[in-house]
C-alpha cells in the first residue's frame, strides 16, 4: 500500500522569509538518514539560483550539497528515469527544431507565409526572412510543448483538420513531430502512465516556481508520492489570497493587515 502523497505548501509574500523556511529544512537529518546525498532545490532562474545560494549559506555557514535545477531540467530528469531517454534527434529543442523547420519552410512553405517570406511561385525569396521564422516557430512550438501538448499531439491525430483545414501551424508540426519521442508526447505518456515515479528523490524542494505550465507543475508534483515536497510559493499578498470573491471581474477592496509584508 502506497503512503499519502507529502506535499508541503509554503506561501509568503517576502521572498527572504521563504528561503529562510527553506533553509530551515535543508538543514534537518532527510527522513532516510542518508545524509551525504544531495538534495535537489528547483529555481526558475540563474539569478534566483544565486540570490538563494547566498541565502543558505548566510543562514547555515554554507550553501554545499545542493543541486540546483529549472523546473524544465528536473522534467527531462524524471521523464528520462521513468521512460528512458528519448534519441537526441527527437527531443526538438529549439536548436534542432528550428532546423526542421526552415527544411519545412524551404521545401513547402504554407501559402499563408508567402507574402511574408516574399516567396511567389517561381522565385526564391529572401533566405534571411526563412530563417528568422524558423527561429520565432521554434521558441513557439517548444512552449507549446510545454503549455498546448494537447494541440500538438491533437494536430498530430488530424483532430483539428475538419474545423480548421487552412490551419498552417498544424500543418506545419504534422511534418514535423509525428513518429519523434519529443517532450509534449513524453510528457503525456508519463502523466497517463506513471503512478509510482521511479528515480526521483526522497526530498525535493521547490522554490518561487509559480509561472510554469501545468503540466510541468503536474510532472514536478508527482515527486510527492514517492517523497517529501516542500514547495515555496511566492504570492502577492501576506495572507492565502486563494478564496478571494470576484465581482465583474474586480477583486474586493484589500485592507492594510492583508497586503502588508510578511
Amino acid at each position: 500500500m502506497p503512503s499519502a502523497p507529502d506535499f508541503r505548501l509554503y506561501h509568503s509574500n517576502a521572498l527572504d522569509v521563504l528561503a529562510g523556511l527553506l533553509a530551515e529544512e535543508a538543514a534537518k537529518l532527510p527522513a532516510d538518514g542518508d545524509w551525504l546525498r544531495p538534495d535537489i532545490v528547483l529555481v526558475p532562474q540563474f539569478s534566483m539560483r544565486r540570490w538563494l545560494q547566498q541565502v543558505l549559506a548566510e543562514r547555515l555557514g554554507i550553501c554545499a550539497n545542493l543541486t540546483f535545477l529549472t523546473p524544465g531540467e528536473f522534467v527531462d530528469f524524471a521523464l528520462d528515469q521513468n521512460l528512458g531517454p528519448a534519441p537526441e534527434e527527437h527531443r526538438l529543442a529549439p536548436e534542432t527544431l528550428r532546423w526542421h523547420v526552415l527544411r519545412e519552410l524551404q521545401l513547402r512553405p504554407p501559402a499563408a507565409l508567402d507574402a511574408f517570406l516574399d516567396k511567389p511561385a517561381l522565385g526564391e525569396g529572401e533566405p534571411r526572412k526563412a530563417w528568422s521564422l524558423a527561429n520565432a516557430l521554434a521558441e513557439t512550438f517548444e512552449k507549446y510543448q510545454a503549455w498546448r501538448r494537447d494541440w500538438l499531439l491533437g494536430w498530430e491525430r488530424m483532430e483539428h483538420a475538419r474545423q480548421a483545414p487552412d490551419d498552417w501551424q498544424a500543418a506545419l508540426w504534422r511534418r514535423i513531430g509525428p513518429g519523434r519521442q519529443h517532450r509534449a508526447r513524453r510528457i503525456d505518456d508519463y502523466l497517463r502512465r506513471v503512478r509510482e515515479p521511479l528515480g526521483l528523490p526522497s526530498r525535493l524542494f521547490v522554490f518561487a516556481c509559480q509561472n510554469i505550465s501545468p503540466d510541468v507543475l503536474q510532472v514536478i508534483a508527482s515527486q510527492s508520492r514517492v517523497g517529501t515536497q516542500h514547495f515555496y510559493l511566492h504570492t502577492p499578498a501576506r495572507a492565502f489570497w486563494g478564496d478571494l470573491e470576484r465581482w465583474n471581474g474586480y477583486a474586493p477592496a484589500l485592507d492594510d493587515e492583508f497586503l502588508g509584508g510578511a
